[in-house]
Protein backbone atom coordinates (compact mmCIF):
# COMPACT_ATOMS: atom_id res chain seq x y z
CA UNK A 1 0.00 0.00 0.00
CA UNK A 2 1.28 3.46 -0.89
CA UNK A 3 1.63 6.33 1.57
CA UNK A 4 1.95 9.98 0.58
CA UNK A 5 3.37 13.05 2.22
CA UNK A 6 4.11 16.60 1.26
CA UNK A 7 7.69 17.79 1.55
CA UNK A 8 8.01 21.50 0.96
CA UNK A 9 6.20 22.31 -2.29
CA UNK A 10 6.25 18.74 -3.63
CA UNK A 11 4.72 15.35 -2.92
CA UNK A 12 6.37 11.98 -2.27
CA UNK A 13 5.12 8.40 -2.32
CA UNK A 14 6.40 5.58 -0.10
CA UNK A 15 5.59 1.93 -0.84
CA UNK A 16 6.43 -0.95 1.47
CA UNK A 17 7.10 -4.40 -0.01
CA UNK A 18 8.37 -7.82 1.04
CA UNK A 19 11.76 -8.98 -0.32
CA UNK A 20 12.75 -12.50 0.78
CA UNK A 21 10.91 -12.11 4.08
CA UNK A 22 12.26 -8.66 4.80
CA UNK A 23 10.19 -5.48 4.81
CA UNK A 24 11.64 -2.85 2.51
CA UNK A 25 10.48 0.45 1.14
CA UNK A 26 10.55 2.34 -2.16
CA UNK A 27 10.11 6.09 -2.20
CA UNK A 28 10.21 8.85 -4.75
CA UNK A 29 9.47 12.55 -4.44
CA UNK A 30 9.39 15.67 -6.53
CA UNK A 31 5.77 15.42 -7.73
CA UNK A 32 3.92 18.70 -8.11
CA UNK A 33 0.60 17.32 -6.81
CA UNK A 34 -0.59 14.40 -4.71
CA UNK A 35 -2.50 13.12 -7.76
CA UNK A 36 0.75 12.87 -9.74
CA UNK A 37 2.42 10.99 -6.89
CA UNK A 38 -0.57 8.62 -6.65
CA UNK A 39 -0.51 7.89 -10.43
CA UNK A 40 3.21 7.04 -10.30
CA UNK A 41 2.73 4.89 -7.20
CA UNK A 42 -0.04 2.85 -8.86
CA UNK A 43 2.34 1.94 -11.72
CA UNK A 44 5.01 0.83 -9.26
CA UNK A 45 2.53 -1.27 -7.27
CA UNK A 46 1.35 -2.95 -10.47
CA UNK A 47 4.92 -3.91 -11.36
CA UNK A 48 5.46 -5.28 -7.86
CA UNK A 49 2.35 -7.46 -8.17
CA UNK A 50 3.26 -8.74 -11.65
CA UNK A 51 7.01 -9.28 -11.36
CA UNK A 52 8.14 -8.50 -7.84
CA UNK A 53 11.12 -6.30 -7.10
CA UNK A 54 13.05 -7.70 -10.09
CA UNK A 55 10.52 -6.04 -12.36
CA UNK A 56 11.46 -2.69 -10.86
CA UNK A 57 15.16 -3.34 -11.14
CA UNK A 58 15.01 -3.79 -14.92
CA UNK A 59 17.23 -1.35 -16.69
CA UNK A 60 19.30 -0.45 -13.65
CA UNK A 61 22.45 -1.81 -15.28
CA UNK A 62 24.90 0.74 -16.67
CA UNK A 63 25.14 0.99 -20.45
CA UNK A 64 28.85 0.04 -20.50
CA UNK A 65 28.26 -3.00 -18.26
CA UNK A 66 25.52 -4.35 -20.51
CA UNK A 67 27.66 -3.62 -23.58
CA UNK A 68 30.40 -5.85 -22.16
CA UNK A 69 27.90 -8.70 -21.66
CA UNK A 70 26.39 -8.08 -25.11
CA UNK A 71 29.80 -8.38 -26.76
CA UNK A 72 30.66 -11.57 -24.90
CA UNK A 73 27.43 -13.12 -26.20
CA UNK A 74 27.77 -11.96 -29.81
CA UNK A 75 31.41 -11.38 -30.78
CA UNK A 76 32.22 -15.08 -31.23
CA UNK A 77 29.41 -15.40 -33.76
CA UNK A 78 30.66 -12.57 -35.99
CA UNK A 79 33.64 -12.13 -38.31
CA UNK A 80 36.55 -10.29 -36.74
CA UNK A 81 36.17 -7.54 -39.34
CA UNK A 82 32.52 -7.15 -38.25
CA UNK A 83 33.59 -6.94 -34.61
CA UNK A 84 36.07 -4.19 -35.48
CA UNK A 85 33.37 -2.25 -37.32
CA UNK A 86 30.97 -2.77 -34.39
CA UNK A 87 33.58 -1.61 -31.91
CA UNK A 88 34.15 1.63 -33.83
CA UNK A 89 30.45 2.42 -33.49
CA UNK A 90 30.40 1.35 -29.84
CA UNK A 91 33.21 3.77 -28.98
CA UNK A 92 31.07 6.66 -30.24
CA UNK A 93 28.16 5.39 -28.15
CA UNK A 94 30.34 5.00 -25.06
CA UNK A 95 31.61 8.56 -25.42
CA UNK A 96 28.05 9.78 -24.94
CA UNK A 97 26.25 7.16 -22.86
CA UNK A 98 28.87 5.73 -20.51
CA UNK A 99 27.56 6.05 -16.95
CA UNK A 100 23.89 6.03 -18.03
CA UNK A 101 21.57 3.35 -16.73
CA UNK A 102 19.74 1.48 -19.47
CA UNK A 103 16.37 2.70 -18.25
CA UNK A 104 17.62 6.30 -18.21
CA UNK A 105 18.46 6.41 -21.92
CA UNK A 106 16.02 9.04 -23.11
CA UNK A 107 14.73 9.23 -26.66
CA UNK A 108 15.26 13.00 -26.86
CA UNK A 109 18.89 12.74 -25.73
CA UNK A 110 19.54 9.99 -28.24
CA UNK A 111 17.98 12.00 -31.09
CA UNK A 112 20.21 14.95 -30.17
CA UNK A 113 23.23 12.62 -30.25
CA UNK A 114 22.28 11.44 -33.76
CA UNK A 115 21.73 15.03 -34.90
CA UNK A 116 25.18 16.03 -33.61
CA UNK A 117 26.82 13.23 -35.59
CA UNK A 118 24.97 14.24 -38.74
CA UNK A 119 25.20 18.02 -38.62
CA UNK A 120 27.88 19.11 -36.14
CA UNK A 121 30.45 16.41 -36.89
CA UNK A 122 29.24 16.07 -40.51
CA UNK A 123 29.24 12.28 -40.52
CA UNK A 124 27.89 10.63 -43.66
CA UNK A 125 24.39 9.24 -43.27
CA UNK A 126 25.66 5.71 -43.93
CA UNK A 127 28.10 6.04 -41.03
CA UNK A 128 25.38 7.26 -38.66
CA UNK A 129 23.10 4.44 -39.84
CA UNK A 130 25.79 1.94 -38.82
CA UNK A 131 26.24 3.53 -35.38
CA UNK A 132 22.47 3.57 -34.86
CA UNK A 133 22.24 -0.05 -36.01
CA UNK A 134 24.81 -1.01 -33.40
CA UNK A 135 22.82 0.83 -30.70
CA UNK A 136 19.62 -0.96 -31.73
CA UNK A 137 21.40 -4.30 -31.48
CA UNK A 138 22.63 -3.48 -27.97
CA UNK A 139 19.26 -2.25 -26.68
CA UNK A 140 17.21 -4.99 -28.37
CA UNK A 141 19.55 -7.54 -26.84
CA UNK A 142 18.91 -6.05 -23.39
CA UNK A 143 15.14 -6.37 -23.96
CA UNK A 144 15.45 -9.96 -25.24
CA UNK A 145 17.47 -10.98 -22.19
CA UNK A 146 15.05 -9.33 -19.78
CA UNK A 147 17.44 -6.59 -18.65
CA UNK A 148 15.20 -3.82 -20.02
CA UNK A 149 11.46 -3.59 -20.37
CA UNK A 150 11.33 -2.12 -23.88
CA UNK A 151 13.34 -0.25 -26.49
CA UNK A 152 12.39 3.42 -26.35
CA UNK A 153 14.87 4.48 -29.03
CA UNK A 154 13.07 3.02 -32.04
CA UNK A 155 11.91 5.22 -34.90
CA UNK A 156 14.28 8.13 -34.43
CA UNK A 157 15.08 10.30 -37.46
CA UNK A 158 18.30 9.86 -39.41
CA UNK A 159 17.97 12.24 -42.34
CA UNK A 160 20.27 14.73 -43.99
CA UNK A 161 18.08 16.66 -46.41
CA UNK A 162 20.91 18.71 -47.87
CA UNK A 163 23.08 15.66 -48.50
CA UNK A 164 22.84 13.40 -51.47
CA UNK A 165 24.98 10.44 -50.54
CA UNK A 166 27.93 10.75 -52.90
CA UNK A 167 30.12 8.03 -54.30
CA UNK A 168 33.44 9.82 -54.73
CA UNK A 169 35.53 8.90 -57.76
CA UNK A 170 38.11 10.43 -60.07
CA UNK A 171 37.25 11.37 -63.63
CA UNK A 172 39.57 10.60 -66.55
CA UNK A 173 41.39 13.91 -66.30
CA UNK A 174 41.96 13.47 -62.55
CA UNK A 175 43.22 9.91 -63.03
CA UNK A 176 45.83 11.20 -65.51
CA UNK A 177 46.91 13.89 -63.03
CA UNK A 178 47.32 11.26 -60.30
CA UNK A 179 49.27 8.88 -62.55
CA UNK A 180 51.58 11.70 -63.65
CA UNK A 181 52.17 12.70 -60.03
CA UNK A 182 53.20 9.20 -58.92
CA UNK A 183 55.70 8.57 -61.72
CA UNK A 184 58.60 9.68 -59.50
CA UNK A 185 57.25 8.14 -56.27
CA UNK A 186 58.59 4.98 -54.61
CA UNK A 187 57.73 1.97 -56.72
CA UNK A 188 55.61 0.35 -54.02
CA UNK A 189 53.43 3.48 -53.83
CA UNK A 190 53.05 3.63 -57.60
CA UNK A 191 52.18 -0.05 -57.92
CA UNK A 192 49.71 0.17 -55.03
CA UNK A 193 47.80 2.95 -56.80
CA UNK A 194 47.91 1.26 -60.19
CA UNK A 195 46.73 -2.07 -58.71
CA UNK A 196 43.82 -0.42 -56.92
CA UNK A 197 42.89 1.57 -60.02
CA UNK A 198 43.01 -1.47 -62.33
CA UNK A 199 41.29 -4.00 -60.04
CA UNK A 200 38.90 -2.20 -57.69
CA UNK A 201 40.25 -4.14 -54.71
CA UNK A 202 39.38 -3.15 -51.18
CA UNK A 203 42.27 -1.93 -49.03
CA UNK A 204 42.32 -5.07 -46.85
CA UNK A 205 42.24 -7.29 -49.95
CA UNK A 206 45.21 -5.40 -51.39
CA UNK A 207 47.26 -5.82 -48.21
CA UNK A 208 46.33 -9.51 -48.03
CA UNK A 209 47.68 -10.37 -51.49
CA UNK A 210 50.37 -13.06 -51.79
CA UNK A 211 52.55 -13.41 -54.87
CA UNK A 212 50.94 -16.83 -55.35
CA UNK A 213 47.62 -15.02 -55.94
CA UNK A 214 48.97 -13.48 -59.14
CA UNK A 215 49.13 -15.71 -62.21
CA UNK A 216 51.44 -13.93 -64.65
CA UNK A 217 50.89 -16.56 -67.36
CA UNK A 218 47.09 -16.55 -67.37
CA UNK A 219 46.94 -12.88 -66.32
CA UNK A 220 44.67 -13.29 -63.31
CA UNK A 221 44.56 -12.08 -59.73
CA UNK A 222 42.82 -14.08 -56.99
CA UNK A 223 41.28 -12.54 -53.85
CA UNK A 224 41.39 -15.22 -51.18
CA UNK A 225 41.87 -13.25 -47.96
CA UNK A 226 42.07 -9.79 -46.42
CA UNK A 227 44.32 -8.27 -43.79
CA UNK A 228 42.80 -6.28 -40.93
CA UNK A 229 44.17 -4.82 -37.70
CA UNK A 230 44.09 -8.29 -36.17
CA UNK A 231 45.82 -10.10 -39.03
CA UNK A 232 44.75 -12.25 -41.95
CA UNK A 233 41.18 -13.44 -42.35
CA UNK A 234 38.60 -14.37 -44.97
CA UNK A 235 37.30 -11.66 -47.32
CA UNK A 236 34.25 -9.57 -46.47
CA UNK A 237 31.77 -12.13 -47.86
CA UNK A 238 31.59 -15.30 -49.96
CA UNK A 239 31.13 -13.23 -53.11
CA UNK A 240 34.38 -11.42 -52.28
CA UNK A 241 36.26 -14.65 -53.00
CA UNK A 242 37.05 -14.16 -56.68
CA UNK A 243 39.55 -14.47 -59.50
CA UNK A 244 39.66 -11.56 -61.94
CA UNK A 245 41.51 -10.91 -65.18
CA UNK A 246 44.23 -8.27 -65.22
CA UNK A 247 45.66 -6.55 -68.27
CA UNK A 248 49.21 -6.23 -69.58
CA UNK A 249 49.90 -2.77 -68.10
CA UNK A 250 49.29 -4.04 -64.57
CA UNK A 251 51.15 -7.29 -65.26
CA UNK A 252 54.22 -5.29 -66.36
CA UNK A 253 54.09 -3.05 -63.27
CA UNK A 254 53.82 -6.05 -60.95
CA UNK A 255 56.73 -7.82 -62.64
CA UNK A 256 58.93 -4.73 -62.26
CA UNK A 257 57.87 -4.47 -58.63
CA UNK A 258 58.67 -8.17 -58.03
CA UNK A 259 62.13 -7.70 -59.56
CA UNK A 260 62.68 -4.68 -57.28
CA UNK A 261 61.81 -6.82 -54.24
CA UNK A 262 64.14 -9.62 -55.37
CA UNK A 263 66.98 -7.11 -55.82
CA UNK A 264 66.39 -5.71 -52.33
CA UNK A 265 66.46 -9.23 -50.94
CA UNK A 266 69.94 -9.71 -52.43
CA UNK A 267 71.51 -6.45 -51.29
CA UNK A 268 69.89 -5.87 -47.89
CA UNK A 269 71.31 -7.92 -45.05
CA UNK A 270 68.24 -7.77 -42.81
CA UNK A 271 65.63 -8.10 -45.54
CA UNK A 272 62.40 -9.59 -44.17
CA UNK A 273 61.14 -12.48 -46.30
CA UNK A 274 57.37 -12.99 -46.64
CA UNK A 275 54.71 -14.07 -49.12
CA UNK A 276 53.12 -10.62 -49.27
CA UNK A 277 53.02 -8.60 -52.47
CA UNK A 278 53.01 -5.17 -50.82
CA UNK A 279 56.03 -4.57 -48.64
CA UNK A 280 58.56 -1.76 -48.24
CA UNK A 281 62.20 -1.70 -49.37
CA UNK A 282 63.16 -3.82 -46.34
CA UNK A 283 60.47 -6.42 -47.00
CA UNK A 284 58.29 -5.34 -44.06
CA UNK A 285 54.54 -5.47 -44.52
CA UNK A 286 52.59 -2.25 -44.26
CA UNK A 287 50.49 -1.21 -41.31
CA UNK A 288 46.77 -1.57 -41.87
CA UNK A 289 46.03 2.09 -42.69
CA UNK A 290 49.07 2.61 -44.96
CA UNK A 291 47.05 2.68 -48.23
CA UNK A 292 44.66 5.32 -46.84
CA UNK A 293 47.49 7.52 -45.54
CA UNK A 294 49.34 7.11 -48.82
CA UNK A 295 46.30 8.09 -50.89
CA UNK A 296 45.79 11.28 -48.93
CA UNK A 297 49.36 12.39 -49.60
CA UNK A 298 49.48 11.34 -53.25
CA UNK A 299 46.25 13.17 -54.05
CA UNK A 300 47.70 16.28 -52.44
CA UNK A 301 50.85 15.96 -54.56
CA UNK A 302 48.65 15.66 -57.66
CA UNK A 303 46.83 18.86 -56.60
CA UNK A 304 43.57 16.94 -56.22
CA UNK A 305 41.24 17.04 -53.24
CA UNK A 306 42.93 14.82 -50.61
CA UNK A 307 40.71 12.03 -49.39
CA UNK A 308 41.88 9.46 -46.87
CA UNK A 309 40.20 6.50 -48.54
CA UNK A 310 41.36 3.88 -51.02
CA UNK A 311 37.67 3.33 -51.83
CA UNK A 312 38.09 6.36 -54.06
CA UNK A 313 40.06 4.18 -56.50
CA UNK A 314 37.65 1.25 -56.09
CA UNK A 315 34.80 3.55 -57.12
CA UNK A 316 36.91 5.02 -59.93
CA UNK A 317 37.62 1.54 -61.29
CA UNK A 318 33.91 0.68 -61.34
CA UNK A 319 32.84 3.94 -62.98
CA UNK A 320 35.52 3.81 -65.66
CA UNK A 321 34.74 0.17 -66.46
CA UNK A 322 31.07 1.03 -66.95
CA UNK A 323 31.88 4.10 -69.02
CA UNK A 324 34.18 1.97 -71.18
CA UNK A 325 31.16 -0.18 -72.04
CA UNK A 326 31.83 -3.16 -69.76
CA UNK A 327 28.60 -4.91 -68.77
CA UNK A 328 27.43 -4.44 -65.21
CA UNK A 329 27.60 -8.16 -64.37
CA UNK A 330 31.33 -8.22 -65.11
CA UNK A 331 31.91 -5.08 -63.04
CA UNK A 332 29.90 -6.54 -60.16
CA UNK A 333 31.96 -9.75 -60.23
CA UNK A 334 35.25 -7.85 -60.30
CA UNK A 335 34.21 -5.83 -57.24
CA UNK A 336 33.05 -8.91 -55.34
CA UNK A 337 29.52 -7.61 -54.86
CA UNK A 338 26.86 -10.04 -53.69
CA UNK A 339 24.60 -9.16 -56.62
CA UNK A 340 24.41 -6.68 -59.48
CA UNK A 341 21.73 -4.63 -57.71
CA UNK A 342 24.40 -3.35 -55.31
CA UNK A 343 26.59 -2.34 -58.25
CA UNK A 344 23.71 -0.75 -60.15
CA UNK A 345 22.40 1.22 -57.17
CA UNK A 346 25.89 2.49 -56.35
CA UNK A 347 27.21 3.43 -59.77
CA UNK A 348 24.72 3.66 -62.63
CA UNK A 349 23.27 7.01 -61.53
CA UNK A 350 26.72 8.64 -61.61
CA UNK A 351 27.87 7.39 -65.00
CA UNK A 352 26.24 9.59 -67.67
CA UNK A 353 28.78 8.29 -70.19
CA UNK A 354 27.43 4.80 -69.64
CA UNK A 355 23.90 5.98 -70.42
CA UNK A 356 25.05 7.88 -73.51
CA UNK A 357 26.91 4.81 -74.76
CA UNK A 358 23.83 2.66 -74.20
CA UNK A 359 21.65 5.11 -76.14
CA UNK A 360 24.14 5.18 -78.98
CA UNK A 361 24.09 1.38 -79.17
CA UNK A 362 20.27 1.47 -79.15
CA UNK A 363 20.27 4.04 -81.96
CA UNK A 364 22.63 1.91 -84.03
CA UNK A 365 20.49 -1.16 -83.37
CA UNK A 366 17.39 0.61 -84.71
CA UNK A 367 19.21 1.64 -87.89
CA UNK A 368 20.35 -1.89 -88.75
Amino acid sequence: MAYFRKRGDHWEYRIKYNDAGKQKEISKGGFRTKAEARTAAVLIEEKLVVGGIEKLRKGEMLFEDWLEIHNKMHNQHRRESSNISARNGQLKLLDRFKGHKLNKLKRADYQLFINELLFEHDYAKNTVDRIHGEMMGIINSAVEHDELEKNLLRGIQITKDDEEEKTMFLNKFEVKKLLNAIETEDIYKRVMVITLLHTGLRSGELLGLFWSDIDFVNKTLTVDRQRTRTGLGPPKSKSSLRTISIEDDLINELQLYKSWQEENEKIKQDYFLSEYVFVDENGKIFYQTKPQDMMQNLLRYAKLEPRKSTHLLRHTHAVMMLEAGVDIKTVSTRLGHKNIDITANTYLHITPEHERSALKKFEEYLKN
